[in-house]
């Protein structure tokens, strides 16, 4: 599946919320006047969360965060903003429109 796995097969409703998380992100950065950071964009991140659920397999959902923070760092991204939240709410958004199997057993139907 991941190595199938394409960002244009996501439903329409999951990426318009990735990208408009993104585009808060990216305005905040915007106003602080600081130099550019590699922020990942949503794609980039259900990219990273896709990933990290299918090799999660028997991983404590505790550390979940931390490997997907990891990954993304990994590839060169800057991580400060994305929370423990965020993370969450895309692996939720992504096992309930059953484009993952909810590996870690979290999601409440």
């Amino acid at each position: 599946m991941s190595e199938d796995f394409r960002f244009e097969d996501l439903p329409e409703d999951v990426i318009e919320d990735l990208e408009e998380i993104a585009e808060e992100i990216s305005s905040e950065t915007r106003r602080a006047g600081k130099k550019k950071v590699k922020l990942p964009s949503s794609r980039d991140l259900a990219e990273v969360v896709i990933e990290a659920a299918l090799q999660a397999r028997g991983v404590d959902p505790a550390e979940f965060p931390e490997i997907v923070i990891r990954l993304l760092e990994e590839r060169g991204f800057y991580t400060k903003y994305v929370n423990e939240k965020r993370i969450w709410r895309i692996y939720e958004n992504l096992v309930r429109r059953r484009v993952i199997p909810d590996t870690l057993g979290v999601v409440m139907w």
